[in-house]
């Protein structure tokens, strides 16, 4: 049984008109461009796994036909209702998730809490909002003044959050700011974390990694906190959507696809070649993945971590049974190896969640 205290405080004012769908947008040509010629790239004969690419095609094939295709307008209909498709399912959103939303005000209710907790559990974490207490009979959130409660998030922190421009058919809460869904407050507090550890280990100006950039909120959040160099290395059709969200954002000069050594945000591809380059990046970041990885994905990456690079981790721990494995626990594959944990706690956005910063033998 839980403890009477872990749970968090009910909500006061919740109600559906909090929340909406957000706008999408099309990609200018050149980027559209350089999107079709990458996706294009994505066939058997540019040496992906028969099998793998069979499992992509089934999933994302309609969604990658069209982006591939010569017709800009088909291209253009998958981008503007990105978080409408396959290509966003099961990491933000997707095809069946969206339908369900819009169908069913009882299941908007129940997303809409959990991007409501993310909201408050980030303003707790930056101090922008007082952690409530049931132990003393705090039992309550009343949902009044949430753009007051963003601003002073954006006050602490020291940037303006505004979100990217890519929210096409996106749920989420609706602020003067934009369309937030639970990955944007998730990306805000990674980027946010990854920028104050490298500070606190006396790098200024960090060049920052994410394996499995899942949204690719958190590179964006941090781009936008005075990031110059980012990468995600990341599944080939993840890659897509991270490029929609981040090119629209930033251009295509700031994003592409593959190893860049120039100031911008790169997309590896976790199959192609440029993937075991980690010697350039400062701090690694890995939130909410690792542990589904096959172990032995899992422990490369770690070994590829630069001697005395660090590596911040926000994971559950729960060790479930995944197919024949059972869920890789970040804190043993790291200790395994010789890694130094400077800092272990719970997560401030997720229950369940553990953060901890280790640096490489």
């Amino acid at each position: 049984m839980s403890h009477p205290f872990s749970r968090r405080p009910d909500w006061t004012g919740l109600c559906d008109e909090l929340f909406g769908f957000g706008t999408g947008v099309g990609l200018d040509p050149d980027p559209q461009a350089r999107l079709r010629a990458y996706v294009r790239s994505l066939a058997p004969a540019a040496r992906l796994d028969a099998s793998l690419w069979s499992d992509y095609a089934e999933l994302y094939g309609e969604s990658l036909a069209d982006l591939a295709g010569d017709d800009p307008v088909r291209a253009a209909r998958v981008e503007e209702r990105l978080y409408a498709t396959p290509l966003t399912h099961g990491f933000l959103q997707g095809h069946m998730v969206h339908e369900s939303l819009t169908s069913n005000p009882a299941a908007r209710l129940h997303v809409g809490r959990i991007i409501l907790d993310r909201l408050v559990r980030l303003s707790e974490a930056v101090g922008a909002g007082r952690v409530q207490s049931r132990e003393h009979g705090q039992t309550q959130f009343v949902l009044d003044g949430l753009d007051a409660l963003f601003a002073a998030i954006e006050d602490r922190i020291g940037s303006d959050l505004t979100p990217p421009r890519q929210a096409g058919e996106l749920f989420g809460v609706q602020l003067a700011k934009g369309t937030f869904s639970d990955r944007h407050f998730d990306g805000i507090y990674g980027a946010l974390r990854a920028h104050r550890i490298a500070r606190d280990f006396g790098i200024r100006s960090p060049a920052l990694l994410e394996i499995g950039g899942g949204s690719g909120h958190l590179a964006y959040y941090a781009r936008r906190m005075g990031c110059e160099r980012f990468a995600i290395i990341d599944l080939p059709p993840v890659l897509v959507p991270q490029y929609i969200l981040l090119a629209t954002a930033f251009g295509a000069d700031v994003v592409g696809f593959g190893h860049r050594t120039e100031p911008g945000i790169a997309l590896v591809n976790a199959y192609a070649g440029g993937a075991d380059r980690f010697a350039d990046w400062d701090v690694v970041i890995n939130i909410d993945s690792m542990p589904e990885m096959a172990p032995a994905d899992a422990g490369r990456y770690l070994d590829r971590i630069r001697p005395g690079g660090l590596f911040l981790s926000i994971n559950q721990e729960s060790a479930v049974q995944n197919g024949d494995h059972r869920q890789n626990v970040v804190a043993d594959l790291a200790r395994d190896r010789g890694f130094r944990c400077h800092a272990r706690m719970p997560a401030w956005l997720r229950t369940g969640w553990v953060e901890e910063v280790f640096q490489a033998p």
